[in-house]
């Protein structure tokens, strides 16, 4: 017996219970709520099909059901940046910034060399700075007015 013959001989039920078990395993892996949501939708699409045998119903519950997951679990997932948190943005003058020059600054635990963003400030070394920018290993940084 071919693949295609086994299929056409297993109720609807079986196919839509094991095609989101398998949308339920890919979304496992690759962490992707809507294919989660298309396997839950088969899921509760095989539920129904134990008592609508007609096949398009069928696909039309399924398709609600799967917008409808989507659009829910889409909603669960978070932001990249948790709201209320702000990226740090001070750090501390370790090595002197001369003028138009790069010094060294303490920046989230790490030392990063760093420049002022005006050319003709200096920084003398354990002032407190605001960091403004980054240009590949090196920050940007201005000195706290005050």
């Amino acid at each position: 017996m071919s693949m295609s013959q086994w299929l056409q001989t297993q109720p609807m039920y079986i196919l839509w219970l094991f095609g989101g078990l398998a949308a339920l395993g890919v979304s496992a892996i690759a962490f992707e709520p809507t294919v989660a949501a298309l396997g839950i939708a088969a899921i509760i699409t095989a539920i129904a099909a134990l008592s609508i045998g007609n096949l398009s119903v069928q696909l039309l519950v399924w398709a609600v059901l799967s917008v409808t997951m989507a659009l829910i679990l889409r909603s669960l997932v978070p932001t990249k940046t948790a709201p209320g948190l702000e990226e740090a943005t001070d750090a501390n003058v370790c090595i002197d910034i001369p003028k138009g020059g790069v010094g060294e600054v303490s920046y989230e635990g790490s030392f990063w060399s760093a420049r002022c963003q005006v050319s003709d400030v200096a920084i003398a070394a354990g002032q407190p700075v605001y960091v403004v920018g980054r240009q590949g290993n090196t920050l940007i940084v201005m000195p706290h007015q005050g």
